[in-house]
């Protein structure tokens, strides 16, 4: 069976986190280069942000502009002693809503915040028609099997899904088995990398079997995007396996 390559094409997601220093134009050039129709978005940290201040039309024109589509978009932290954030957040999801975003990243600056704070995002989002999801992170709130499991058992609510970090789960000693047992249909994003312990690297050189990993969620009915991510070492090559990443995933490809 060959693949459709459209289909394909359309489920990959590039990351802005691999070349955090590149400004937005830049990126989003290099991206399309490769053969990448889909762009990871943040609303703060790395030069290719998207300003909640700045007319989501200016984005959408980029889009046009470079053949990238913004799936996934990042919200503001929201921090318990900083209501704004709350606001900030919910802005968020309306610039979400007007790029064509069909899933937002809740986050928030601990667990008993994010149990606190989901819910007038849950009831934003759901107006809007999008899914909102947690993040499993090294080095933040929500880092083990544990954390992910306190938090959704603690907002309670069966509307806010999971993002499965493959690559923050390895580092911290969850494999993706493990992982993909707890979350089950809660997964409504992925993010993948290669490592080799918590250390980045190209795709089929790291420890994580990510073909197996395709099979395991496209076998269990899985429709939503696959975001690929490159933190390696000798970030002069990142873009180049950017290009062997899809190259990897079409070769790897369930079918």
């Amino acid at each position: 069976m060959v693949i459709e390559q459209e289909t394909f094409i359309d489920r990959m997601i590039a990351s802005p986190t691999s070349l955090p220093n590149m400004e937005l134009d830049s990126i989003l050039a290099s991206f399309s280069k490769i053969g990448y129709r889909n762009f990871e978005v943040f609303t703060s940290w790395c030069a290719s942000h998207f300003d909640l201040d700045q007319d989501p039309d200016y984005y959408m024109e980029k889009g046009r502009r470079y053949g990238m589509s913004f799936p996934v978009l990042h919200l503001p932290l929201v921090k318990s002693d900083q209501p704004e954030t709350y606001a900030d957040a919910l802005r968020g999801v309306r610039m979400a809503e007007t790029i064509g975003a069909k899933v937002v990243v809740f986050k928030a600056d601990s667990i008993a915040t994010y149990i606190r704070t989901a819910s007038p995002v849950l009831d934003a989002v759901e107006k809007a028609g999008i899914t909102p999801a947690v993040q499993n992170h090294d080095n933040s709130p929500i880092m083990t099997l544990t954390d992910v499991q306190a938090v959704h058992e603690g907002i309670a609510d069966s509307r806010m899904k999971a993002l499965l970090e493959v690559g923050h789960f390895h580092a911290v000693d969850v494999g993706w088995p493990q992982a993909c047992e707890y979350l089950g249909n809660r997964i409504v994003h992925v993010h993948l990398k290669d490592q080799i312990g918590k250390q980045g690297v190209p795709f089929g050189k790291g420890e994580i079997d990510i073909p197996a990993l395709l099979r395991h969620l496209e076998s269990s009915g899985y429709t939503g995007h696959y975001l690929i991510e490159m933190e390696v070492v000798d970030n002069e090559n990142t873009l180049r396996y950017f290009n062997e990443a899809l190259q990897y995933m079409e070769k790897n490809w369930p079918v």
